[in-house]
């Protein structure tokens, strides 16, 4: 993906600015008693990214910052430092003067993130099967894994696609490099916005997904190097548009 095209400020004028409704707003944050601007921000940019993973957020519309804040009652900054930290990631276009646009990807962008995924997340889970894991990882990776599949009958696609992310950041994380796991998560993001894998809803998709987890986290654990990245290559097929 052409990442200069994504982080671009589009300059327009025949756009219409969308309501955006979330559903949750950010009362845990408040009523931690510890509230800064940076975690408004932060968990601001959290709901929002829900929204444009789950398809809540339609793609080539224009949402305001103004709008967006007013709603969650906090101030225009920390809701328009949210939504520009998800420009820098590749999941909203800044449109001047009017608002933030959802990206909307092409199949060859589709495609390069595809190709990104699987030339770093297959590495980096043959050399977390290299490693020799404590305990707590072991058990922490395999009740991520069991979570998941635990999650995936269930009706809410969003509870899960976000647990399939803590699970891959937690085996990826197994690596020790954190810009090797910030870069997967910003392409695993890419590849979700406009609600892409939704589809996995159908034909137990979500089942057979997370039945893949508990496979690759016990190839990971024993050491099974070469097995761990063949079913990694397989798990990230449904990823292939």
């Amino acid at each position: 993906m052409a990442g200069s095209r994504l982080l671009r400020t589009v300059e327009r004028t025949d756009v219409t600015q969308q309501p955006l409704t979330i559903n949750s707003g950010p009362e845990k944050v408040w009523a931690s008693g510890s509230v800064t601007r940076q975690t408004l921000k932060d968990s601001t940019e959290a709901m929002i990214r829900r929204a444009l993973l789950s398809g809540q957020m339609k793609p080539g519309e224009i949402y305001s910052a103004n709008a967006l804040a007013t709603q969650l009652g906090i101030s225009n900054s920390p809701a328009r430092e949210a939504m520009m930290s998800l420009v820098d990631k590749g999941l909203l276009e800044l449109v001047r003067n009017r608002g933030f646009r959802v990206v909307e990807l092409t199949e060859q962008d589709k495609l390069e993130v595809y190709e990104l995924r699987m030339l770093i997340e297959v590495e980096a889970v043959r050399r977390a099967a290299q490693r020799d894991l404590a305990v707590d990882q072991q058990q922490n990776l395999r009740e991520l894994a069991a979570k998941t599949v635990e999650i995936s009958t269930h009706e809410d696609v969003s509870e899960y696609l976000e647990l399939d992310q803590t699970f891959h950041a937690n085996l990826v994380g197994l690596v020790g490099n954190t810009r090797w796991l910030n870069v997967v998560n910003t392409l695993r993001d890419q590849s979700r916005v406009n609600g892409f894998y939704l589809y996995l809803t159908e034909n137990n998709g979500l089942e057979q997904t997370a039945h893949e987890h508990v496979e690759i986290a016990e190839t990971v654990i024993t050491g099974e190097v070469e097995k761990a990245a063949e079913l990694m290559i397989r798990h990230l097929d449904y990823a292939k548009p």
